[in-house]
């Protein structure tokens, strides 16, 4: 602790110092060298520590339908083909899925609007296995949405999509069927 209040000390004496010499050049040379230091003895305040990792890689995608599906047969991925975003190039619009392009925790998002008297089972699935389950099932609201969420962790080419399972989904309306998707951590 007698350390650590000593560099803050130093460091805020160094600062009045050279404020009132107004050499910004120097301030910041001294600042940096200063810096340096306080990594190397394992210091580092709080409010400027970052977590850097050279395999950090942006994951992120949203994609919905332009076109209703009024027949979504069992077992049929669905293929969201409007790209609002697809930062990694993970999602592929004519298959329906997700190839994660690096190791990671992801988190996905799906959501379905169907109408009266549909009838809807939208699954996830990772790497053909069913994981997640959903459904709307003869539902007597003019329109009702359903969500789905899933959090896993996903090796390099693994893949996520969103498909019908049971039987045909009997309506899924355009627009307000979206899939979302991004890797959360490493």
């Amino acid at each position: 602790m007698g350390l650590r209040t000593c560099v803050v000390v130093g460091l805020t004496l160094l600062c009045m110092t050279l404020a009132e010499n107004n050499d910004n050049s120097a301030f910041v040379k001294r600042l940096r060298s200063y810096k340096n230091t306080c990594r190397e003895i394992g210091w580092e305040p709080t409010c400027e520590r970052r977590i850097w990792n050279s395999n950090n890689t942006t994951v992120a995608f949203h994609v919905y339908l332009k076109k209703s599906i009024s027949s979504l047969q069992k077992n049929q991925i669905i293929k969201y083909d409007h790209v609002v975003t697809n930062i990694g190039e993970g999602y592929d619009t004519s298959t329906g899925k997700f190839t994660a392009p690096v190791d990671g925790v992801y988190s996905f998002t799906w959501t379905y609007l169907t109408k009266k008297g549909a009838r809807a089972y939208i699954g996830g699935f990772l790497d053909g296995k069913h994981i997640v389950w959903t459904v709307m099932e003869d539902q007597t609201a003019t329109w009702a949405s359903t969500t789905g969420h899933l959090v896993v962790r996903m090796k390099k080419g693994s893949q996520f999509w969103t498909a019908s399972f049971t039987q045909t989904a009997t309506y899924i309306h355009a627009h307000y069927t979206f899939l979302s998707g991004y890797k959360v951590s490493d």
